[in-house]
């Protein structure tokens, strides 16, 4: 088993969110915990600092309180960054959006005009 599921495990995370914290894909991450591909030096580190959490068996229960809020404040810096730039790709393919509807119309205007002048011809 490697260390990523066993954090996993300690943590309670899914994958998915755990792949998310350290910035890799889910299946990037399967892998990894099944030993088929290496992870990017980031992700390492941050399975590093994870380990070090562990691993200080001295920390008092303030510390390891301010260390969880650190963690904590770090998920949501992540976690607030993706949500600004889903959001401003939403906006942008609303106002393609906008640019197709707004086209559609026209040709459809078009076609009825053609319609009528074909009629009354």
């Amino acid at each position: 088993m490697k260390a990523a599921q066993l954090f996993r495990d300690q943590l309670g995370l899914s994958q998915e969110l755990m792949a998310q914290y350290l910035g890799v894909t889910r299946s990037q991450l399967a892998m990894y915990e099944a030993g088929k591909r290496e992870l990017s030096t980031s992700a390492l580190a941050k399975l590093a600092e994870i380990a070090l959490f562990f691993d200080q068996k001295n920390v008092t229960e303030k510390e390891g309180h301010q260390l969880l809020e650190k963690q904590e404040l770090e998920v949501k810096v992540f976690l607030t960054r993706h949500i600004k730039e889903l959001e401003y790709k939403q906006i942008k393919e609303q106002r393609l959006l906008e640019t197709i509807q707004k086209k559609h119309h026209q040709n459809l205007q078009l076609h009825s005009l053609a319609l009528y002048l074909q009629k009354t011809k």
